[in-house]
């Protein structure tokens, strides 16, 4: 999908578990600063529903449990308006997704136990002036439905 990037990570293991990186200036993802780190958590099953920015670009990594993101690109003038992906994450699998303005974007918790979400947005919540438009999971105005 044009714009979203997807950075996979190799888990370095040591004598005591294992280390994941989660975010490198070097691996040169975007240009973009970050802006606010935050941690969402999602039970099991949890759907969090469509939402989209005007401006904030996310940076999706899954540290406990997995999930599925999906996306559908809903920006007219891109070369792949109307296209759906999705992607499945988590310390097995462990990827940063960045996903840039326009894109709606919905996440699903998968197995049976509580994942948890990190976001490094480039621009902080606004919470006088949200940067977010949301729809429902099984809204009829994007072609999949999370649920």
């Amino acid at each position: 999908m044009d714009g979203v990037r997807v950075k996979e990570i190799r888990p370095v293991a040591t004598s005591t578990g294992y280390l994941t990186e989660i975010f490198r200036e070097e691996w040169e993802l975007d240009s973009e600063p970050v802006g606010q780190v935050f941690q969402r958590t999602l039970y099991p099953g949890a759907v969090t529903g469509w939402h989209a920015h005007a401006v904030t670009t996310d940076r999706l990594f899954c540290c406990v449990g997995s999930v599925r993101i999906s996306l559908f690109d809903g920006r007219k003038a891109s070369p792949t308006f109307g296209a759906i992906w999705h992607k499945i994450i988590g310390p097995l699998r462990p990827a940063v997704v960045i996903i840039p303005p326009g894109i709606w974007h919905g996440v699903v918790s998968l197995g049976a136990e509580t994942a948890v979400l990190l976001n490094l947005v480039d621009k902080a919540y606004a919470y006088d002036q949200p940067d977010h438009w949301r729809l429902p999971p099984d809204t009829d105005h994007i072609p999949y439905r999370l649920v």
